[in-house]
């Protein structure tokens, strides 16, 4: 039975882009989508010979026992991207905020809840927001301690998913990721950078706050950055000289495809454009 890739879409850690690459190298049919309430309900009735005809699932969703999907009537080869915790959590509130589709739009702006809020706040809409999102998302239900969930967490990226990325180095990221899933076209041009940038005012208090409440997010971020460049020194110059050129060819691509943006309209873009993806 074929093992189709399972891309665990964390929010906020380059995702629109990572799927826009994605969409580019699998055909419409052969992607299962779970993002919306919807997607998720169908998916509860589709059985393991139907997804099996998938070649890629994605979303964001809670795998609540992960040896269902990693070790399952259809093993998957799961792969997710992290970033930096307090950076995450930051730019997870104000796009929940700022983006009218958003499942908390309503809920964020009616009540004026504030950053600080947003991370310790007990309200059921918000106990699971913004506090160690990458592990929970990681290491599945049923885990009291969080040292224990942080564990297993780093065992499944490490140990069993087929490739990790991180977001801070998106483009060896995505080198690695072409390896690990066999595709080819992987340029790509910045996405989510049509709106102005939301001001995003954060007080010194607020990120001692979100650095308490994301303490096991961010022992996992600092133990796969050092992972990461473990696995890319193993690659040695070749990867090295990969990355040369595919930098420089999207930096090309960029380049036109901000001219394009230019012509209809649309503002310039910076590097860190990318950091707005969902």
């Amino acid at each position: 039975m074929p093992h189709p890739f399972f891309f665990l879409h964390i929010p906020k850690t380059a995702g629109t882009t990572l799927n826009t690459i994605l969409d580019d190298n699998f055909l419409p049919d052969a992607i299962l989508n779970v993002y919306t309430d919807e997607q998720k309900e169908r998916l509860k009735e589709t059985t393991y010979e139907e997804i099996a005809e998938y070649d890629l699932v994605r979303g964001h969703v809670f795998i609540a026992n992960f040896s269902d999907i990693l070790d399952g009537p259809v093993p998957f080869n799961v792969f997710t991207f992290l970033r930096e915790p307090v950076d995450r959590v930051i730019s997870e509130f104000y796009f929940l905020k700022s983006w009218p589709k958003s499942h908390l739009y309503s809920f964020l702006n009616e009540n004026d809840v504030s950053l600080h809020e947003y991370i310790t706040s007990n309200h059921p809409m918000l106990k699971v927001r913004g506090r160690n999102l990458m592990v929970n998302s990681l290491s599945g239900v049923g885990l009291e301690s969080v040292e224990d969930r942080l564990e297993i967490a780093w065992h499944h990226l490490k140990e069993r998913f087929i490739f990790f990325g991180l977001l801070e180095r998106f483009d060896e990221s995505i080198l690695l990721m072409n390896k690990a899933l066999g595709i080819h076209n992987a340029f790509y041009e910045k996405q989510n950078v049509r709106n102005r940038r939301v001001h995003r005012p954060v007080s010194h208090h607020d990120l001692e706050i979100i650095q308490e409440h994301n303490s096991a997010d961010i022992q996992l971020h600092d133990r796969a950055c050092l992972e990461f460049e473990e696995r890319i020194q193993a690659m040695g110059s070749a990867l090295q000289a990969d990355l040369r050129l595919f930098t420089k060819i999207n930096e090309r691509f960029q380049r036109v495809s901000d001219l394009i943006m230019q012509r209809d309209g649309a503002e310039g873009v910076g590097m860190g454009d990318l950091l707005n993806s969902k």
